[in-house]
């Protein structure tokens, strides 16, 4: 075993990672992830040790990251094979979404809604799960709750399934299903949630390279706009919301959907458009439009008879 400097091995990964991010600090947490995920120990663990005995193996392991991030593009969360997500560990592999923190910032501000009310025995419905992070984010915070978790992909779902057994999830239910086109006649929800594709084309395009070859177009991409798979969603809410009112009372949204930071008056119009009330457009943490949210417990009433 070689024992290295970890503060001069970390500056060197960094130097490294600059061949192919050119964003300072996203390389400085990178070579810190990569140090803590091949050594088994947190940053501040390896800062307080000084130096680390590095075997022949993790050498290698070192050497075969740094060239498949840096010539191959594949994205470090690949590599690593999971990704923190809320306080669970969530596994990804290619080509299904990597979670994103501006997703990871939705759950947050749903759970603070739900915890609103009283009785969490209610039915949500997660529209394009991917790794599943949304439902069983969900899942986690509300055990009293009966998640739906519904993809096109089998891929997808056969992933959000490995993710729920690995956080000892137990109350989603996961469904292959184009939007709404599976979901039982007799089941309906307090509550829906999407991340949808909202990138357009031409968006597409000047993305980098670890997500235009790692990750499912299909997950990212959507026709006229960005907007297709988003106008669908809202438009066919209003026969699987179920009225709730105690969340009416409360003004808690029943559809919420992320969106591109582009696209908030918009989206916000198609809400409208759709009978929606209550509409409201939610910045993420850099300020932008990610979210819009809102209601349509006065049009659910009826949505299953007409």
């Amino acid at each position: 075993m070689k024992k290295k400097d970890v503060t001069l091995l970390s500056k060197k990964i960094e130097k490294k990672l600059n061949k192919r991010y050119k964003d300072p600090v996203l390389c400085n947490q990178y070579a810190w992830w990569i140090l803590e995920e091949i050594t088994n120990k947190s940053k501040a663990g390896l800062i307080s040790a000084g130096e680390i005995s590095f075997s022949g193996e993790q050498i290698i392991t070192l050497d075969n990251w740094l060239k498949k991030l840096i010539e191959y593009h594949i994205p470090l969360q690949y590599l690593v094979g999971s990704v923190p997500f809320d306080n669970i560990e969530i596994l990804v592999e290619p080509p299904t979404l990597i979670p994103r923190p501006e997703t990871e910032e939705m759950c947050y501000k749903i759970i603070d809604l739900i915890k609103k009310i009283d009785d969490k025995k209610i039915t949500i419905l997660d529209i394009g799960t991917g790794t599943g992070c949304i439902a069983i984010t969900l899942a986690k915070a509300f055990k009293k709750a009966t998640i739906y978790a519904t993809d096109i992909s089998d891929k997808a779902l056969e992933l959000a399934k490995r993710n729920a057994k690995q956080n000892n999830i137990n109350n989603v239910i996961f469904l292959k299903s184009d939007l709404y086109n599976k979901i039982p006649e007799n089941v309906t929800f307090d509550f829906i949630v999407s991340n949808p594709p909202y990138i357009n084309e031409e968006e597409w395009k000047t993305l980098d390279e670890s997500v235009t070859k790692w990750e499912d177009k299909k997950a990212l991409v959507a026709q006229n706009q960005g907007l297709a798979i988003i106008k669908k969603i809202i438009t066919g809410a209003n026969k699987f919301i179920k009225s709730n009112r105690k969340m009416e009372s409360l003004k808690i949204p029943q559809l919420i959907i992320e969106i591109g930071y582009k696209q908030g008056s918009i989206v916000a119009e198609l809400f409208k458009n759709a009978h929606f009330s209550d509409i409201v457009i939610v910045k993420d943490m850099e300020k932008k439009d990610r979210f819009v949210s809102g209601r349509i417990s006065n049009v659910a009433l009826q949505s299953k008879k007409t």
